[in-house]
C-alpha cells in the first residue's frame, strides 16, 4: 500500500492490531482530481457512501484537520457508520469554520482563472512554496526533505490539481461542527501538537468545552502533523483510545507525551 506523506508513520503502526483502510480524498494526496464542485456535503456523503460500502459495521475513524471536521458533521449526522473518532488538530470551531472572506474569494476567483490561475497554481506549488509551509508545520525542520518537498510538489502537480485546492483556498471547504459536536456520542479522542502554528493548540480549548467528556492528548516537541513529526508519541495515544474503545472503557483521559 502507498500512503501519503501524512500517515506514513501511522497506517503501519495501526495495521499491526486492526484491519485499516487508508483514504486520500477525492481531489488530494494521491486520489484522482476530477473538476467538480467540491464542497462538505460532497466530502461527507462521499465518506459515508464509502463506509458504507466497505461493508465491516461502524468504524474507528483517525482523521487530522479539515477531514476530522467533516468526520464530526457525518457521525453527528449518521451515526451508524462512526464508532468512535480519533481527531488530530481538527478545525471547524473558529479555524476553518466560517464563511469565505472577500480574500478567500478573491483567491478562488484567481486560482480559477484559465491561464492566470495556472501560473499562480505553480507558484503556490513551486518547491521553494513547499518547503516554506512545511517548515511552518513542522517544528523540527530536519523532517523538511527535499525528497519530501519533492513528493509533495509530485501530488499537488497532478492533472486537475488546481481545482479541490481552490476550494479550499476559496473556503468553500469551511465547516461549522459546533453543533454536530454537541450532538457526537461516539467515544472521541482529540489530539494535538503542543507547538502547531497553523492551527495552535490554543484552538483547542473550545473542543474541550463543548466535549469535556473526550479523551485529550498533547504530543510534546510536534507541530501541526504530531502523527507524523512525533510518531512514536501519537501512536502510542492512539493504541491506548482503540484499545479502551475495543474494551469499552470510557474517558476522559488526559495525557502529555514526550517525544
Amino acid at each position: 500500500m502507498v500512503v501519503c506523506n501524512e500517515w506514513r508513520h501511522t497506517v503501519d503502526a495501526l495495521a499491526e492490531r486492526y484491519t485499516v483502510f487508508a483514504v486520500d480524498l477525492i481531489g488530494f494526496g494521491r486520489s484522482d482530481r476530477p473538476r467538480l464542485r467540491y464542497t462538505p456535503a460532497f466530502y461527507q456523503a462521499l465518506l459515508g457512501d464509502l463506509m458504507g460500502r466497505l461493508g465491516r459495521g461502524p468504524l474507528a475513524v483517525v482523521a487530522s484537520s479539515l477531514s476530522a471536521a467533516h468526520v464530526v458533521s457525518l457521525a453527528a449526522r449518521d451515526p451508524r457508520h462512526v464508532t468512535a473518532l480519533a481527531l488530530i488538530e481538527p478545525t471547524g470551531l473558529g479555524q476553518l469554520s466560517g464563511p469565505p472572506t472577500t480574500a478567500q474569494s478573491a483567491a478562488q476567483l484567481l486560482l480559477d482563472a484559465p491561464i492566470v490561475g495556472t501560473s499562480a497554481y505553480n507558484a503556490l506549488t513551486s518547491p521553494a512554496s513547499v518547503r516554506r509551509f512545511l517548515e511552518e508545520i513542522y517544528v523540527d525542520h530536519r523532517l523538511v526533505t527535499d525528497e519530501l518537498v519533492e513528493s509533495y510538489v509530485r501530488n499537488a502537480r497532478q492533472p486537475g490539481g488546481k481545482f479541490a485546492v481552490s476550494s479550499f483556498v476559496g473556503g468553500q471547504l469551511n465547516v461549522d461542527i459546533r453543533q454536530s459536536l454537541r450532538r457526537v456520542r461516539q467515544p472521541m479522542l482529540i489530539l494535538w501538537g503542543e507547538q502547531a502554528r497553523q492551527n495552535p493548540v490554543q484552538h483547542a480549548h473550545g473542543f474541550r468545552v463543548l466535549k469535556p467528556e473526550a479523551d485529550w492528548a498533547l504530543i510534546a516537541s510536534a507541530g501541526d502533523l504530531p502523527h507524523d513529526e512525533q510518531p512514536r508519541a501519537a501512536n502510542a495515544v492512539l493504541h491506548g483510545f482503540l484499545a479502551r474503545v475495543k474494551s469499552g472503557t470510557r474517558g476522559p483521559r488526559t495525557s502529555r507525551n514526550s517525544a
